[in-house]
């Protein structure tokens, strides 16, 4: 099998570059000259390791010990679990709840450290089964600027064009705009400090890298359907917007049918993270420059 070098699709060995991005493929299997030559393919020194059954395969991890990847697996667990709680209990005891003097600093604090610990698990879920970020489309690569902001202009109108049908149709008595702006009134009333401008740069690579890359691709492999796949990946996403109402969840939705949809096609997350960035710093801009 051939391997498109952008976007990891696999192909046949016949095939010369990927129908998705147009990228050059690699590896395949030696080919025959028409002369009826095969190519010469230098073989690897050393024995060769007996193959062994892949249910009893040991599963390759990193250069870590044992000790360290015990004590490193105690400590996520722990933060996972109760890292957000310890936080909660420590700003409530020096006072520094949501409304005081420090709202804007410690309202962010909390869900920054869940994700950051969240990520940290996704990485050692994909560490233990030999896989990393970039199997799941996260690397760089210069056209990924350019497809970020038509991916976010895509996003948006489709964002839109739902909350603007459900207006018309009388669902919502309550305009695009006043929407928007009681949501980031609920969101950053408590002021914006360094850590609202840290979290908002954090929570696309949350949302982006979990709900979106990890789920989909294992749920297309459970699965083996590629549309079950996008559709319970927007709805989860979908799922804990609610807090914004229904009618802006459901417009969110669309956007991240979009993103679902471009994922599907392409494997390659990175646009999208950044599409989802702008939406999250642009809201910030948005409420500081108007409301602030």
């Amino acid at each position: 099998m051939k391997k498109c070098i952008y976007c990891g699709k696999e192909y046949p060995d016949t095939a010369v570059s990927c129908v998705v991005d147009g990228e050059p493929l690699t590896g395949g299997a030696p080919q025959v000259s028409d002369a009826g030559q095969d190519i010469v393919v230098a073989a690897v020194p050393g024995p060769i390791p007996p193959l062994v059954p892949a249910a009893t395969a040991p599963i390759p991890t990193t250069h870590w010990t044992d000790r360290q990847l015990r004590i490193f697996e105690v400590g996520l667990v722990c933060a996972v679990a109760f890292g957000t709680s310890i936080l909660a209990s420590t700003f409530h005891f020096l006072g520094l709840t949501a409304g005081g003097p420090a709202g804007g600093f410690s309202r962010w604090v909390t869900p920054f450290f869940h994700e950051t610990a969240a990520l940290g698990l996704l990485w050692y879920v994909l560490m233990r089964r030999s896989r990393s970020f970039a199997d799941l489309g996260f690397s760089w690569a210069k056209k990924d600027l350019g497809r970020s902001i038509l991916l976010w202009i895509s996003g948006t109108l489709a964002y839109s064009v739902v909350y603007g049908a459900i207006y018309l149709a009388g669902l919502t008595l309550t305009n695009h705009s006043i929407a928007s702006g009681r949501v980031n009134h609920l969101l950053f009333s408590g002021g914006v400090s360094f850590m609202t401008i840290a979290f908002s740069c954090l929570n696309p690579f949350f949302e982006e890298l979990i709900v979106r890359a990890y789920v989909m691709t294992e749920l297309r492999q459970l699965m083996d359907s590629t549309s079950k796949a996008v559709i319970l990946s927007t709805i989860l996403q979908m799922s804990y917007h609610f807090y914004q109402g229904a009618p802006m969840a459901f417009a969110e939705g669309a956007m991240f049918l979009v993103f679902s949809i471009y994922y599907a096609k392409t494997n390659r997350i990175t646009p999208i993270i950044l599409a989802h960035l702008y939406c999250d710093v642009g809201g910030i801009l948005w409420f500081v420059l108007f409301h602030g």
